[in-house]
């Protein structure tokens, strides 16, 4: 039987006609102006022609330095679902568009501008808690305010969806939704004259639970189905909402809204750091004046669990945070790299389809921090002994993880379907052996990707081989690749039902996966 192989492969093009109508405004609708439109958190509009031009020569800059849109994971160490992020084709269309004159095409063409007016994806919730009218006053800096609201529910619920709703999306930068099943965010809350109390790096209560994170351009955080983030009977919620500095007497009413799962059983998803600064492998974290150091935790899974999404979170000291996998055969995963730690853009991260960690698998991270006067966020001038805690002036080393207990085919769910499979664009030192990693989807029914890497320029053979040895697809046969990740597209054709193999060879070095074809 002959099989079918096909090498995914990206070739660049350099766009020369764009204009606004046809090309850019679909585009900044798309990437945008989530953060900038009329009451946005950006300072300026893009939903209007003659607003985006006013500013083309600002964007065409800064959409060639990769600082918009703002996007802090880094895309050639690992990819995310909902990427707010450009190709480099769009990037070359932006730029096109500018060089050209900013021409506004046909406008009948023209895409409907999107509204912004406070709706909300969510439109039937289950339970909708709102702080009260708080006026935001932060001329002397950022604003970190934490509010406590009793949820009164008589009964344990399961999330299925949950969205924080900024009042006012000009003054609301991020927002951390918290599950507390203590009296203290009450107590903090009761004592504190004004709305809210405030507290920078948590709740100010161990016993916080984080269960949702919010960011510009974000939307509801859905998860997959039958699955479910628990909220008690009787907890208190607490939303930490960061306000921007420079602001001067602004009313917010930042909500947030729950649907709940309503299926017979919910596999419970839980949101909690088991990379932390509590176990760090040459800790305590205490930063010296004037010191540059990188801490490394580690942890080892003691059962088989699938992950949904990663959350890192330092504070101002930080600078870099690094975060990977490897299983019990050797693969290493890359979970996460953020070479430009901020603070202020921090968020949670979901994987474009559910990444199985087996029993067994050791989680690693690194992040580095800058106590120096070369770091602008550095709160302390002269720089001083930094130490473990929630204050602005303390720091913290964590690295969330939104999981739950594997069942088998957890690792063909995929949460962005227009997520490109391959990985050819990465390009990192954390993976330095040859790697073959999980098919997709597996069960096959008849296509499905495989995945690998190789440390050096080498010539790759890859087969499928039956229970019996016995060969009965070539899927590479010595082909050259260049070192780094490549995907290879097959199918399985008309070879019967049953367990196969899928094995790797380069340079006498062999790995080898199940696969299913069902």
């Amino acid at each position: 039987m002959k099989s079918h192989w096909y090498i995914l492969f990206f070739i660049p093009f350099i766009s020369s006609a764009q204009n606004w109508s046809e090309n850019i405004a679909p585009l900044f609708y798309q990437k945008c102006t989530q953060c900038h439109h009329t009451g946005g958190i950006a300072p300026t509009s893009y939903l209007d022609y003659q607003d985006a031009v006013a500013d083309a020569a600002s964007i065409r800059v800064k959409v060639q330095q990769g600082k918009m849109p703002p996007w802090p994971p880094d895309t050639t160490y690992s990819r995310f679902a909902h990427e707010r992020t450009l190709t480099q084709q769009q990037v070359d269309d932006i730029v096109a568009w500018v060089q050209n004159g900013t021409p506004e095409g046909d406008t009948l063409l023209a895409p409907i501008p999107p509204s912004y007016q406070g709706v909300a994806e969510i439109q039937n919730p289950d339970l909708v808690l709102q702080i009260p009218p708080f006026a935001v006053n932060s001329t002397g800096g950022d604003v970190y305010r934490c509010f406590a609201l009793p949820t009164g529910l008589s009964a344990q619920r399961f999330i299925s969806q949950l969205e924080a709703l900024p009042g006012d999306l000009s003054v609301v930068h991020h927002v951390l939704v918290f599950s507390d099943t203590s009296a203290l965010p009450l107590q903090l809350d009761a004592q504190d004259p004004a709305p809210g109390y405030s507290n920078f790096g948590g709740t100010g209560s161990n016993s916080s639970q984080l269960i949702g994170v919010w960011a510009p351009g974000g939307g509801a955080y859905t998860l997959p189905n039958a699955m479910g983030i628990k909220l008690p009977a009787g907890a208190t919620v607490v939303l930490q909402v960061h306000y921007p500095g420079g602001i001067t007497n602004v009313t917010d009413t930042t909500q947030v809204r729950f649907k709940f799962s309503t299926t017979p059983f919910t596999r419970e998803v839980f949101i909690s750091s088991p990379l932390n600064h509590f176990q760090l492998d040459n800790g305590p974290l205490a930063i010296a004046p004037n010191a540059t150091p990188t801490f490394y935790a580690h942890y080892t899974l003691p059962l088989n669990v699938t992950a949904l999404g990663v959350a890192p979170h330092m504070h101002l000291l930080g600078k870099t945070i690094t975060s990977y996998a490897v299983t019990p055969t050797y693969d290493t995963i890359p979970i996460i790299h953020l070479p430009n730690w901020d603070f202020h853009w921090q968020g949670l991260y979901s994987f474009p389809r559910l990444l199985k960690f087996p029993t067994g698998t050791t989680l690693y991270a690194a992040a580095s921090y800058d106590n120096t006067l070369n770091n602008p966020n550095n709160p302390n001038d002269p720089p001083r002994w930094t130490y473990l805690g929630e204050r602005t002036t303390d720091e913290m080393m964590l690295v969330y993880f939104v999981y739950t207990y594997y069942l088998q085919g957890d690792e063909n769910i995929v949460q962005d379907s227009s997520f490109f499979a391959g990985f050819e664009s990465l390009n990192h030192e954390v993976v330095r052996t040859v790697q073959l990693y999980d098919v997709f989807p597996n069960p096959v029914q008849e296509r499905f990707t495989v995945n690998f890497f190789i440390p050096e320029k080498s010539d790759v053979s890859m087969s499928i081989i039956d229970m019996e040895g016995r060969k009965v697809l070539d899927l590479l046969d010595d082909t050259f690749f260049n070192a780094g990740f490549h995907a290879v597209e097959a199918d399985m054709g008309e070879q019967p039902k049953g367990l196969y193999f899928v094995v790797l060879s380069v340079d006498g070095i062999v790995r080898q996966k199940k696969i299913i074809h069902a």
